[in-house]
């Protein structure tokens, strides 16, 4: 009895006290099965906020997960671990979605940005876009049945160690896969690898084309994609705020600029030998809108990053969902304001809508 009282008069004066543990873990090796369980951890705990839903299933039973914060219409699609061992990527935007949903709660700002914005835009998550590539270079050969293990071996020059491991489960680098000058890639594997192969035709790997179709499906007004080597922000895609001088390509530059000052990484654009066949340049080609390839940490050949560089990582990348969830809405309703213009009468009502937001 007298320990039955001991406990209720602690829980009376300090459990208002505790505060939730942080669910994702940041300083570990963070897998499928881990990001599955904090989803469904996170989803409980923000039932009203946090959605989520399976995009496609891998040939090996894992979910491409797709998450979405918030309840506007404006849009922005946010993804990483296209490549297998940049699956610190995926830990970065799980910390985000936890992160950006506390904040709501509480009614707190994330790197100066208010997470109440939330109201007003959504933001889309594919944390981990490989993730059968991602158990591979995590756990190894035995992770998977042993009727592959010969293939896995040999796509892997023969290695038994797959820490270098970037490709999915067939041998095609995930983000040599779309459409964009998909037929004039150069520098790539002319057979199944563990990097570089772009497979026999765009949208082989039913990764991508299952985000491809998610892309068509929720429209964004944005898209970032986040790799992890070389700390550098790259933008355009070959007109496409490159050589234009519209309003487009101003705008988009501003916007680049501002994320580069944000995050302080290198504002660089690809170099013509290395573009085409990624995601944002699909995107861009595509959709004729903004979209970001960002690269996380130092410049680390065959391996993952590691653990002990994600505190910097954070710091610099955390407040940016929240940054572009405001300048989605801002063109959102530029672009719906303007939409009844005539050719006419745009021209005097014409102006960079960067001047306005940033």
């Amino acid at each position: 009895m007298k320990g039955n009282l001991i406990v209720f008069f602690f829980c009376l004066y300090f459990c208002p006290l505790i505060i939730h543990a942080e669910i994702v873990e940041t300083d570990e090796v963070y897998t499928y099965e881990s990001l599955t369980e904090d989803l469904l951890e996170l989803s409980k705990l923000h039932p009203n906020l946090i959605t989520y839903k399976s995009l496609t299933t891998t040939p090996y039973g894992r979910e491409i997960w797709a998450v979405k914060i918030g309840h506007g219409k404006p849009t922005v699609l946010i993804h990483g671990a296209h490549h297998a061992r940049e699956w610190m990527t995926s830990t970065l935007l799980m910390k985000m979605i936890e992160t950006y949903a506390d904040s709501y709660k509480k009614d707190k700002k994330v790197g100066g940005y208010e997470s109440n914005i939330l109201e007003e835009a959504s933001i889309w998550f594919v944390p981990m876009v490989n993730p059968d590539g991602v158990t591979l270079q995590q756990m190894g050969l035995f992770a998977f049945p042993s009727s592959i293990h010969p293939s896995l071996v040999k796509m892997n020059k023969g290695s038994l160690n797959f820490i270098r491991w970037k490709a999915n489960l067939n041998g095609i680098d995930l983000n040599r896969q779309y459409p964009a000058n998909w037929e004039n890639l150069k520098g790539v594997s002319n057979k199944p690898s563990y990097q570089f192969y772009k497979g026999t035709s765009p949208l082989e790997a039913i990764e991508v084309k299952a985000l491809v179709d998610f892309t068509y499906e929720i429209k964004p007004e944005i898209a970032v994609s986040y790799h992890s080597s070389g700390n550098m922000l790259f933008w355009g895609f070959y007109e496409w705020g490159l050589t234009h001088t519209t309003n487009f390509a101003i705008d988009y530059f501003k916007i680049a600029e501002k994320v580069a000052d944000m995050t302080r990484y290198k504002l660089e654009v690809p170099k013509s030998f290395q573009q085409g066949g990624g995601y944002t340049d699909w995107f861009i080609e595509e959709f004729e809108k903004t979209a970001f390839t960002v690269e996380i940490g130092s410049l680390i050949e065959d391996s993952s990053l590691p653990l002990d560089s994600f505190p910097l990582i954070w710091e610099r990348n955390k407040a940016i969902g929240l940054f572009l969830a405001k300048r989605a809405i801002e063109k959102f309703t530029y672009d719906r304001n303007n939409i009844m213009l005539t050719n006419g009468n745009a021209k005097s009502q014409t102006h960079n809508l960067s001047d306005t937001i940033l």
